[in-house]
């Protein structure tokens, strides 16, 4: 009696071990489900953090090349001004802006203690 119950619980380990590997493989199918779409909501996010530094980055280099522009008018008489006004020396303005000793001079004399500094 033995040996006819054997084939019947070798057919019902058999019968375990499939639906026990049924039950993974849909396990793994959800969890792989889940991995691709947590992998593409944490891409969406990258990519809008990407937008927004990139958007950053724009403007950031709108307002230097405003300021660049900006600061290239300037005559070597302004930009003088502003030296003096910052205290440098007349020969130093006169030798970082291009512009004789006497012309510093004169802009010292005008705008070092100037009230509207």
């Amino acid at each position: 009696m033995t040996g006819a119950f054997f084939p019947y619980l070798m057919v019902a380990l058999w019968l375990v071990l499939a639906v026990a590997i049924v039950y993974l493989f849909g396990r793994l199918q959800r969890l792989e489900s889940k991995r691709d779409s947590l992998t593409s909501l944490y891409l969406d996010q990258q990519q809008q953090q990407i937008s927004a530094l990139q958007r950053d980055v724009a403007r950031l280099q709108s307002k230097f090349d405003h300021q660049a522009t900006g600061d290239a008018g300037l005559s070597p008489y302004n930009q003088a001004i502003e030296m003096i006004r910052q205290g440098l020396t007349a020969s130093e303005v006169a030798s970082r802006c291009g512009i004789s000793r006497s012309e510093a001079e004169l802009i010292v004399s005008l705008y070092r203690n100037s009230p509207t500094s």
